[in-house]
C-alpha cells in the first residue's frame, strides 16, 4: 500500500479485473504473461580477503570497483511453465532500442 494513496472505486475495479483474469484456465491462444525489469549495478572486488587463522573469522574488505550496469528483463507464462529472460549489455538508450 506504500505506493497507493487511496483505495478508490477505480482502483478496486481494476484490481478485481486483474484478479478475474488470473482465475481463467490456460488457453495457449491467449497466454497470461507477467513481465518485469530490474537494473543492476555490476561490482568487482578490488582486494582479496585476509586468510583466516584457526578459530577466527575471515576478514573481507568492502571496497569494490563499479563495473557497469545492466538491465534484466523477464517474462513468465506460469500456466505454460515457460519463462524468458534478456540481459542487456548496458543501460544506454541505444541498447534498449533493439530488445
Amino acid at each position: 500500500m506504500w505506493c497507493i494513496g487511496e483505495l478508490t472505486k477505480e482502483y478496486r475495479r481494476r484490481m478485481y479485473r486483474i484478479l478475474d483474469l488470473y482465475k481463467l484456465t490456460y488457453d495457449p491462444k491467449n497466454p497470461k504473461i507477467c513481465i518485469d525489469e530490474k537494473s543492476i549495478q555490476l561490482l568487482k572486488d578490488t582486494r582479496k580477503g585476509i586468510k583466516m587463522k584457526s578459530g577466527a573469522i575471515e576478514k573481507i574488505d568492502y571496497e569494490y570497483k563499479r563495473n557497469g550496469t545492466r538491465n534484466i528483463f523477464v517474462a513468465v507464462e506460469p500456466l505454460a511453465g515457460k519463462h524468458y529472460s534478456k540481459v542487456t549489455k548496458s543501460r544506454k538508450k541505444k541498447t534498449l532500442q533493439y530488445l
